[in-house]
């Protein structure tokens, strides 16, 4: 039986390459609009080494990626933006719009994990860019800590191709079980087919090389001939090859990236368990920056020669926020006029930080300036602003009429412009926004679209997008939440503060009803507590009873709580609220149409201590074809920049149809599916349930249910090295990370009790699937042990559609040759290789399991495998509409010949038998496997 290849799973091989959604353009072969942010957290005194480093090492890196892309591309033109909070160091100008959220490469405390090695955020698939690249402090003005990883120059254009063309190493990882340092492969020799062990890289040419036990610094133990988990290859420095600069790229002649099309005898090696072959299903690194719109089509062709790089020192700017309000008629309805009142009005009196300024603009079949920008200084200004949030509405609907008033009044010439705009309706009047976009852009204000209810334009998201923005939905069954996470969304272009110094949202709760009585509990965990403030709002100020209390762990009682009339809210300010569980209290009059919605937040418990935060994006948010780019929702829960794992993450997604429920959706950090690498504190799942055709709103809860931890690094990361420069080859600290960040669990420490959420924005779905058209994702983690006569191999369960449900069974072969296993020829391998068939799957219950959890399968392989023979084992899940997922990693499986025992054989022909092993291993380990500078493929 063939079975069906989807539309969906050819869309995903390709909808990855894609542009991508970084500032930067290349345009007539060089990188413009380039910006290299410092955090806020990172030590201004340590400024002018940081500079001169990144222009150094961007400058250099410069030539070398010139080179590597066949003089396609370089960096011409470079943004290093400095923060708000830097206030001692020279700045060439302010910035226009870049900030440190939106920045490609970003200067930053370091991830604990991964040390001072530079790193890229890569959740995305391949040929999907990359989030960001991760330098520290230490790794830019400290040579000896640089020095580990390389020269900065190719460090950077490694890093470089992961975050713009979607591209993974090419090497292994040690201690990685899917992505090995060493793996088995056949290879024809003058004395036949023969098995051989060879390092894990991409080369165009052989690399000589020592193997070297990094413990006893003397040769490798085997087992079974396979090197054991202390043994690291150490390439010579003197080769030939000049690719991969995805493998070895320190190496002084590696130059290239990998190619298919290259005319030497070792070109790409699609057959290495490394992570790029793996995510790219053995396609070259050029194979998929060919494809990016980078290259694509012959796009910027070779040219003479490089420019030298242009260096613009930035700082970031106050934000100036525009309001563009729908004034409409229909906004009468659902009481929208109502809910923007109180929201927007919240957000100018509590939200907006000092220094910021907001202008108001009004339109409905034309548009009025309500306020120019006024700066917010005090309260007074704070509240002359909301009170110009009136009830007054008008005919018609001209969007690009308050979009134009926007750009060519309120925010004319001014830096870090951001439009916030609100609207419910199709424009039915002159100006569009399709008349005024290309204003809108070139002004360079970022635009936030907020679509109040099903009938908001359909333009809006494009709209977003064009400008860097972000867009939102309201449903108009809401009370206020979703529009309050929308106005929340614009305050990320405010200038940073340091993390410790940042608000985070701890606590939401919502309701609407007739109990008279709520009293509910919240943790205060052991990251935060600084200035934590209590908020309850209500759309009825008669429907609270009387005001809120808090109430502390040891049972004290805080009932100073201070009222707004205006906006309908009390709050409680704590200045440090100790550790545990909380209470709040509040009595109600009992309405079933009234509400009240409950929101904390706290700063971190001191100045040196991170908070845990949660961060949530989707993978897409312009109008989707999601039949055939299914939204991924991400949710990154991190202290600091250390990964927090075992966290409960649960995403509700808002759907179009308002009768419906939210779909609840499990996110998971387990490294299949829609997560690319297990344990790295970026939780993600496809989302494959659509109702109809609309916009649909994604949030996140983030709690701990006894199970989460701060990932604190592994020992040998957080090893010290000696204060020199390490001589070539490089013996490097173990460096991070493959298919599972590892983490050492006594230097991890347990969150204890907390809870997050963030919202992920919105999306809007222009086709949805129809049928069961979503096949299973691809299984990765596949892994094999024989022990006497039996084979057991362990795996995540995938789901019936990508990471979801259930699938209908599984085909599993094994094979002494690995080209019997991939993709187009795993159905027409012949009977002999078939260790389970997809007939024989359906009557075991205990493989089919939910998506994400472990499965387990034994069997006797008998006749099955020959003695001490290398066998490669893969796996195919299918769906019940006859969806196959693609064939997973390859396991290697092998049946050792077990040594005599003791009963059978004397003393002393034990003794001559291991005398005699030790002689022929060390003839072999010092003349031909382990020798020094031998070649190795």
């Amino acid at each position: 039986m063939r079975l069906l290849a989807t539309a969906v799973a050819v869309a995903l091989a390709t909808v990855a390459l894609s542009a991508s959604a970084s500032a930067s353009s290349l345009i007539n072969n060089g990188y413009e609009d380039l910006v290299v942010a410092i955090s806020p957290s990172v030590d201004e005194a340590s400024a002018g080494d940081i500079i001169a480093s990144i222009k150094k090492a961007m400058s250099e890196a410069s030539s070398v990626l010139f080179k590597a892309s066949r003089k396609r591309a370089f960096f011409r033109d470079v943004k290093i933006l400095l923060p708000k909070t830097w206030t001692s160091t020279p700045y060439d100008e302010a910035a226009l719009n870049e900030n440190f959220e939106d920045s490609e490469i970003r200067v930053d405390v370091r991830n604990v994990v991964y040390g001072n090695q530079p790193y890229t955020d890569q959740p995305g698939g391949c040929g999907i860019p990359g989030r960001y690249i991760h330098l520290t402090p230490e790794y830019l003005t400290d040579d000896v800590e640089a020095g580990w990883w390389g020269p900065r120059n190719k460090t950077l254009v490694h890093e470089w191709a992961k975050l713009r063309w979607g591209v993974f190493d090419e090497i292994g990882y040690p201690h990685d079980p899917t992505f090995p340092l060493f793996y088995w492969d056949t290879q024809i020799t003058v004395d036949g087919i023969e098995e051989v062990v060879i390092p894990n890289y991409c080369s165009n040419q052989r690399l000589s090389g020592e193997l070297k036990d990094i413990v006893s610094k003397g040769q490798c133990t085997t087992t079974n001939g396979f090197p054991d988990e202390n043994c690291r290859f150490l390439p010579d420095e003197d080769q030939e090859a000049t690719s991969s600069l995805m493998g070895y790229y320190y190496i002084k002649s590696i130059v290239e990236f990998c190619d298919t099309a290259s005319n030497e005898l070792f070109s790409h090696n699609a057959l290495a368990p490394n992570r790029h072959n793996l995510m790219c299903q053995g396609r070259s690194v050029w194979d998929i920056m060919g494809q990016h719109s980078d290259f694509d089509g012959g796009v910027n062709p070779p040219i003479a020669a490089l420019t030298p790089t242009k260096f613009t020192v930035l700082r970031q700017e106050e934000a100036k926020f525009c309001l563009v309000l729908d004034y409409s008629r229909s906004m009468d309805d659902f009481q929208r006029i109502e809910k923007l009142q109180r929201t927007a009005q919240r957000w100018i009196l509590h939200e907006v930080a000092q220094g910021s300024s907001v202008g108001i603009v009004k339109f409905w079949g034309t548009a009025t300036k309500t306020s120019g920008l006024v700066e917010i200084t005090d309260q007074t200004s704070r509240q002359n602003l909301a009170n110009l949030i009136d009830l007054n509405l008008g005919p018609s609907t001209s969007i690009g009429a308050g979009l134009s008033l926007a750009v060519n009044e309120v925010l004319v010439e001014q830096k870090n412009p951001v439009i916030v705009l609100v609207t419910d309706g199709k424009e039915n009047k002159r100006p569009y926004i399709s008349e005024i976009k290309d204003k809108v852009v070139s002004s360079g204000a970022r635009v936030v679209t907020i679509a109040f209810g099903k009938d908001a334009d359909p333009n809006l998201e494009s709209l977003a997008e064009a400008t860097g923005g972000k867009t939102f939905t309201v449903v108009d069954t809401d009370d206020g939440g979703m529009l309050d996470d929308a106005f929340q969304g614009a305050l990320t272009y405010q200038p940073g503060d340091k993390l410790t110094d940042t608000k985070v949202q701890i606590y939401e709760y919502e309701y609407q009803g007739k109990l008279t009585l709520l009293n509910e509990t919240f943790s205060v965990d052991s990251s935060v507590g600084r200035d934590l403030e209590f908020r309850v709002d209500t759309n009825d100020a008669n429907y609270v009873a009387s005001p809120p209390v808090l109430v502390r762990p040891n049972g004290t009682v805080i009932s100073s709580s201070q009222f707004d009339s205006g906006i309908n809210m009390w709050t409680i300010d704590v200045p440090l609220a100790e550790e545990g569980q909380w209470a709040w209290t509040v009595t109600l009059t009992g309405s079933s149409d009234k509400y009240i919605r409950v929101g904390i937040t706290a700063k971190a418990r001191d100045p040196e201590t991170m908070p845990i935060y949660t961060r949530a994006w989707l993978s897409a948010t312009e109008d989707v074809n999601t039949a055939t780019n299914p939204i991924i929702v991400y949710a990154e829960v991190k202290q600091g920049n250390n990964p927090v794992v075992g966290a409960h993450v649960r995403a509700s997604v808002t759907q179009p149809d308002t009768t419906a429920q939210a779909v609840e959706l499990d996110l998971l950090d387990n490294g299949q599916g829609a997560d690319t690498q297990a344990g790295d504190g970026v939780y993600s799942r496809y989302l494959t349930v659509y109702s109809t055709t609309g916009r649909y709103a994604v949030k996140a809860q983030v709690w701990d249910d006894g199970s989460a931890f701060v990932n604190n690094g592994f020992t040998t990361s957080r090893r010290r090295h000696p204060r020199s420069i390490p001589a070539f080859p490089l013996e490097t600290p173990t460096y991070c990370c493959g298919s599972v960040v590892p983490m050492d669990p006594e230097l991890a420490t347990p969150t204890g009790s907390f809870s997050r959420s963030a919202s992920g924005g919105s999306f809007r779905a222009t086709t949805i699937p129809s049928g069961d058209v979503l096949p299973p994702s691809r299984v990765t983690d596949l892994q094999s042990e024989v022990k006497s006569s039996i084979l057991t191999l362990t795996w995540t369960a995938t789901g019936d559609d990508f990471d979801s449900g259930t699938v209908s069974g599984y085909e599993i072969r094994l094979s002494a040759n690995r080209s019997q296993l991939l993709d187009d020829t795993f159905d027409v391998a012949d009977n002999e290789t078939l260790l389970l068939s997809l007939e024989e799957s359906t009557a075991r219950p205990e493989l089919l399991l939910e998506a994400g959890q472990k499965v387990e399968f034994n069997v006797t392989i008998e006749d099955k495998m020959e003695m001490d023979r290398f066998y490669f084992v893969a796996l195919r899940a299918v769906d019940d509409g006859g969806s196959a997922s693609p064939v997973s990693n390859l396991a290697t499986a092998v049946a050792s010949t077990p040594p005599p025992t003791s009963e059978s054989l004397p003393g002393w022909a034990i003794a001559l038998i291991v005398i005699g092993c030790l002689v022929a291993v060390a003839g072999i380990v010092g003349g031909v496997v382990f020798a020094k500078k031998k070649d190795w493929i």
